[in-house]
């Protein structure tokens, strides 16, 4: 990347571009309308999400261009999100939000980062440092199982 990207805290005025950021992102995969409909309900970003746990946003001007939701409970976070707009992606984004959200649970007191991953993002948080530790069952299409990963912080 040429020009870093600015971060600031996401806010819940920011839940519909996000969400409408997440699907885009999700649809790169290469994943079909049906598929699209099926999970929609789950891509939605809540206001609620953005008032009470920590969101990030990466822009560039005036153009938001990914974004993270990291949630903090004791020794434990979860990242909720982490979505690359598809022409942003493969320049370096998704780490620089990545390491924002570690800063970010390490800072509230968190010893290890917990995520429910897309199959096809495991690459990316592998090289990361994150290992599956198991799957958990799509709550929107049965019979598909999605990797829990986390690392130590």
């Amino acid at each position: 990347m040429t020009q870093a990207a600015h971060l600031r805290t996401a806010t819940p005025r920011d839940a519909a571009v996000l969400t409408d950021l997440a699907l885009r992102s999700k649809r790169f995969w290469g994943y079909d309308d049906d598929f699209m409909q099926a999970i929609a309900p789950d891509m939605v970003v809540l206001p609620e999400y953005l008032e009470y746990e920590h969101g990030i946003v990466a822009e560039y001007g005036e153009v938001i261009a990914g974004y993270a939701i990291l949630r903090v409970e004791g020794a434990l976070a979860h990242l909720r999100d982490l979505f690359i707009e598809p022409a942003f992606m493969n320049r370096g984004l998704g780490t620089v939000l990545l390491g924002e959200a570690v800063r970010i649970a390490r800072s509230a007191g968190a010893k290890r980062l917990r995520l429910v991953s897309d199959p096809n993002a495991v690459p990316f948080y592998v090289r990361r440092g994150f290992s599956v530790e198991g799957y958990e069952s799509s709550s929107y299409l049965p019979g598909r199982s999605l990797p829990v990963m986390s690392r130590t912080l």
